[in-house]
C-alpha cells in the first residue's frame, strides 16, 4: 500500500493489530445477531433493501466499488496535493456511507432481540420545518448511534474500534471545505470556531488507511456470511 502522498509504505504492526481487532469484532457482531435469530440475519445481510428496484440502486453497493476505485487511482497518482485531496474524499465517502452501515445496525437491533428492519436509522432522520423537507442524519449522527448500541450490547471491541476508526474533525473539514492542503499537511482551519490543527501527512496515511481497512474487513465478514449457507434451508412459524 502507498501513503497519502504517494510513497510506498512499510508494513505497520500497530496497523496490522488493527486490522485483526476489526475482524474480530465485525465476526463478534455477525455471530450474535446470527444466534439470536438466524432468518433476521440473513435479511439483515442485505443492506438498503427498499422493495423491487434494478440493479444500480444501492449506495451500500457503490460504496464498495467506490473504495476499489479510490485505491486503484491513488496508487497511480504520484505525489501531489491533488493526491491528497482525492484521498479525503475518499475519507468522507467511507464516513458517510450510512447504506453499507445499515448491516452492523440491524446486526445490532438483531442481537439486542428486535427485528430487522428496513429503514434501521429512520429514527435520526428530521424534517425542516417549513418544507418538510428530509434531513438524512449526517455521519456523526449514525457513527454516535452505533456507538450507543454496541454500548448497550456490550460489545466493546466494536465500539473501541469505530472510536478508533473515524476522526470527525477530518471529515468535517473536507466535507465544508474548511481544510487546507499545506507544506505540512492537512490544517483544520475551524474557521466558525474551535483550535486550528495540522494533520501531518504521516498521520492522515493512517487516519486513511484505517476507515479502508475497516470497511474491508466489515465487507470480508459480510460476503462470508453471505456464502456460509450455500444449501437452502426448511423454516417453520410459530
Amino acid at each position: 500500500m502507498t501513503d497519502a502522498q504517494g510513497q510506498e509504505a512499510s508494513p505497520d504492526p500497530a496497523m496490522e493489530a488493527y486490522a485483526a481487532r476489526c475482524t474480530a469484532a465485525w465476526q463478534e457482531l455477525f455471530s450474535a445477531a446470527k444466534d439470536k435469530e438466524e432468518m433476521q440475519f440473513a435479511m439483515a445481510l442485505n443492506p438498503e433493501f427498499r422493495g423491487m428496484q434494478d440493479a444500480g440502486w444501492s449506495t451500500a453497493e457503490d460504496a464498495s466499488r467506490a473504495l476499489d476505485q479510490y485505491l486503484e487511482l491513488l496508487e497511480k497518482l504520484a505525489s501531489s496535493p491533488i493526491k491528497v485531496r482525492l484521498a479525503l474524499s475518499l475519507y468522507s465517502h467511507l464516513s458517510e456511507a450510512s447504506g453499507f452501515y445499515e448491516v452492523p445496525k440491524n446486526m445490532m437491533r438483531i442481537a439486542s432481540g428486535e427485528d430487522y428492519n428496513l429503514w434501521p436509522f429512520q429514527h435520526l432522520v428530521a424534517r425542516r420545518a417549513a418544507s418538510g423537507a428530509i434531513i438524512a442524519p449526517k455521519a456523526n449522527k449514525v457513527m454516535k448511534d452505533l456507538l450507543g448500541h454496541a454500548q448497550e450490547l456490550g460489545l466493546q471491541g466494536l465500539k473501541e474500534v469505530i472510536i478508533e476508526t473515524f476522526d470527525s474533525d477530518l471529515r468535517n473539514g473536507y466535507a465544508h471545505a474548511d481544510n487546507i492542503i499545506w507544506d505540512d499537511g492537512v490544517r483544520l482551519r475551524k474557521r466558525n470556531g474551535g483550535h486550528p490543527s495540522v494533520v501531518s501527512f504521516d498521520d492522515f496515511t493512517l487516519k486513511l488507511n484505517k476507515p479502508s481497512c475497516f470497511f474491508k474487513r466489515s465487507k470480508a465478514t459480510w460476503w462470508k456470511a453471505l456464502g456460509a449457507t450455500p444449501l437452502p434451508k426448511e423454516l417453520r412459524g410459530e
